[in-house]
């Protein structure tokens, strides 16, 4: 059984390990080692004046001695300055000139620190004179590499506040393609609520009037209309459909409309079997159908035939409605249903999709939407 103290023991552990961890975050490998890196480099300017000299004396061996001696005095006087100064920007003032005054405190003190264990290491390992110049450490090195110390503290700080200005960049550009993500959401949620509701009411009219003249057609109209309310009401508000349930839901209006028109009204759907998994924005073929029957079939005095077709055609799949009636004529094309088709492609699709509208040779309209195959998915 552990002693009831283990425990507090512990945390007081964890708590030392996160401080540490907190204190010298940033001090990473790549970092010590660029600053050796540069060290060396110091110490090998400083001696290379003498390479010369003992080479001549054929000293070579002797000059690497002394300057790894050097280098092993800066790497002790830089390792004090690197950790109180890391230390001092992790956990000190984060920002104003509080944090600049601690910065430059962090530097005068730590450098002194360090001038202190480079001489007390050279007379213990005997690499330079150590004590014997300790006014000239104090004097000159001291000065010196406060001033190197504060250069790189400079240039950290530059790279710190870089850093945190990309951060921001990148945060404020997630939430930006978030913002406008939900709100290219919501808009496709308003547009296809604005669905044209108003053959609900015009149907249920003639459902009322047909019983009065005609049960049977009134109930077959009534039929319809719930099979087309059974697959409509459960879907309206998602923002994907197939175009097998969209056929079902097409079919089950158009059956509706006929039974209003009668014979002027004819109508046929031809989406192959291989292309009814895909994926697509839901309802927008019933719209272009709503349309084929409002603008171009019902001001007709015979009335027409509406084709509902899809198609694939490279990498785009075609959806089409064309009907017989009087076409489109100049200026139309710029009604509600229309807008919100084309609203909701540039919400889902961007500049992949669009809405073509145009006359055909049987004197009425054809509505054809185009929609990148890659993204009309099959749903298993």
């Amino acid at each position: 059984m552990n002693p009831p103290y283990t425990g507090a023991m512990s945390k007081v552990r964890l708590d030392r390990g996160g401080f540490w961890s907190a204190a010298l975050s940033g001090l990473t490998p790549p970092v010590v080692a660029g600053v050796a890196a540069l060290l060396f480099i110091r110490a090998i300017s400083a001696s290379l004046d003498k390479v010369v000299i003992a080479a001549n004396h054929h000293d070579l061996g002797g000059w690497i001695v002394r300057l790894l001696g050097a280098y092993t005095g800066l790497l002790v006087m830089a390792a004090p300055m690197l950790i109180v100064i890391v230390a001092t920007a992790n956990l000190g003032p984060q920002r104003g000139p509080k944090r600049i005054a601690a910065l430059a405190a962090a530097v005068i003190l730590s450098t002194g620190i360090g001038v202190l264990l480079r001489t007390s290491a050279a007379d213990y390992f005997k690499f330079g004179s150590g004590w014997s110049r300790f006014s000239t450490y104090m004097l000159y090195v001291w000065p010196r590499y406060v001033v190197l110390g504060g250069m790189l503290t400079v240039v950290g700080e530059f790279y710190r506040r870089e850093l945190a200005s990309t951060r921001a960049m990148l945060e404020a550009e997630t939430d930006r393609a978030a913002l406008e993500r939900e709100m290219a959401e919501a808009r496709l949620q308003v547009l296809q609520a604005q669905v044209e509701p108003h053959f609900l009411f015009n149907t249920l009219a003639n459902v009322r009037r047909l019983y009065d003249k005609d049960r049977g057609a009134g109930r077959a109209m009534l039929d319809n209309l719930m099979r087309y309310l059974k697959v409509a009401l459960p879907r309206m508000r998602q923002n994907e459909s197939t175009l097998e349930r969209d056929s079902e839901l097409i079919e089950a209006f158009l059956r509706i409309q006929q039974i209003r028109m009668g014979p002027r009204l004819a109508f046929s759907i031809d989406i192959p079997a291989r292309l009814r998994a895909h994926v697509v924005p839901p309802m927008m073929l019933l719209t272009l159908t709503e349309n084929a029957i409002k603008h171009g079939l019902n001001p007709s005095p015979g009335g027409g035939h509406v084709r509902v077709a899809a198609r694939a055609e490279g990498d785009r799949l075609l959806l089409s409605v064309a009907d017989t009636g009087v076409g489109f004529a100049p200026g139309s094309g710029a009604g509600t249903g229309l807008a919100n088709i084309r609203a909701r492609l540039v919400s889902q699709f961007g500049s992949s999709a669009g809405l073509v509208l145009e006359n055909n040779d049987l004197g009425g309209a054809t509505a054809t939407i185009a929609l990148p195959l890659s993204d009309a998915a099959e749903i298993p």
